[in-house]
């Protein structure tokens, strides 16, 4: 019998895995949740299993080789910076993530933090509570359907904020060196280059995932490139952030405002914590994808690409793709 763990089950409360377990006993896939706070934890407790769900644990060669059975690692959220995806191929291990869980939310909380800045909505709320009641403060607000929405990265969650935003009037720029023309054209997106869609945005959702070419993208260099005024919004990775660029933007006014739903670091410690007490920076942590719809949606949506792959089904949503062919049997 093939057997599916949960690796880091203690970030869920008991119980959260039910739908799971019910799913593995249907189709005869032994499963169990695991407490694995270590990689030397989960090379104790997961010897004996096929395949694997995790959130936060690292999985690396050091891990992986010395789990013989694993076939499979199924990442609980859209990114996979934990899992290194050379040493998954190197042990012929598919890893798979679950990109379609919570669009709906993370574009809905994008659009949120955008129209908080465009509104000054916290700005304002802050002042109300503070006893100041007076309307000429801080920067000057400007008629949305006026205004040109920066896309950087265009997969499913930019898409569907896009969709949202050209509701509003939004004028919509994306930049992806990966997609087809034909996703920029379905969508009424004007697909742009990097220094294009910095120089003409005056919103700009950072969207894409964390790669070596996508951390600090914004940065000092490309922030010149912006009007002044600009406001950013980033619910990706806190990595594709220059945090320290983006202090000295916000001194300048080079950035009217930024919203945040992920830092550099989190919690945030010495850097990210000068962000603090600015009426003009919005955060949240990391919650985005937040609602009870979504994690039921995440956990079974997890559990199923494992269980179809253990009981003979191909495997789906892999990202480290050159695996394919050479994955163990």
């Amino acid at each position: 019998m093939s057997k599916l763990v949960v690796l880091d089950g203690h970030h869920y409360p008991e119980g959260a895995y039910a739908e799971v377990e019910k799913l593995c006993k249907e189709k005869g896939v032994d499963f169990a949740v695991l407490d694995c706070n270590s990689p030397e934890e989960v090379v104790e407790k997961a010897q004996d299993a096929d395949a694997c769900l995790c959130i936060y644990v690292k999985l690396d060669d050091a891990v992986l080789s010395k789990l013989p059975k694993m076939k499979m690692v199924v990442r609980c959220g859209i990114g996979v910076d934990n899992l290194n995806l050379e040493d998954h191929t190197k042990n012929g291990i598919y890893a798979c993530n679950v990109p379609d869980y919570g669009v709906e939310e993370v574009a809905i909380h994008a659009l949120g933090d955008i129209l908080a800045l465009e509104r000054k909505i916290v700005f304002y709320s802050s002042r109300v509570h503070a006893g100041v009641w007076s309307e000429d403060e801080g920067y000057t607000m400007r008629r949305v359907s006026l205004r040109k929405l920066g896309l950087l990265g265009y997969g499913r969650i930019a898409r569907k904020l896009g969709e949202f935003a050209k509701v509003l009037g939004y004028t919509l720029l994306a930049y992806d060196p990966f997609l087809p023309d034909k996703f920029f054209e379905e969508t009424g997106a004007r697909k742009v280059d990097l220094d294009t869609l910095f120089r003409e945005s005056d919103v700009m959702a950072v969207m894409a995932p964390a790669t070596p070419e996508t951390i600090h993208i914004v940065n000092d260099e490309n922030l010149a490139k912006a009007k002044d005024g600009l406001f950013v919004v980033n619910t990706a990775r806190g990595a594709l952030i220059d945090t320290a660029a983006v202090l000295r933007a916000l001194d300048s006014g080079k950035l009217a405002g930024i919203a945040l739903d992920v830092l550099e670091e989190e919690p945030p410690k010495e850097l990210c914590s000068q962000l603090f007490g600015r009426d003009n920076v919005v955060l949240s942590p990391h919650i985005a994808y937040r609602s009870l719809e979504s994690f039921e949606a995440l956990k079974r949506m997890a559990g199923e690409t494992a269980v179809t792959f253990l009981t003979g089904g191909e495997p789906y949503n892999v990202v480290n793709r050159e695996v394919i062919g050479k994955a163990k049997s």
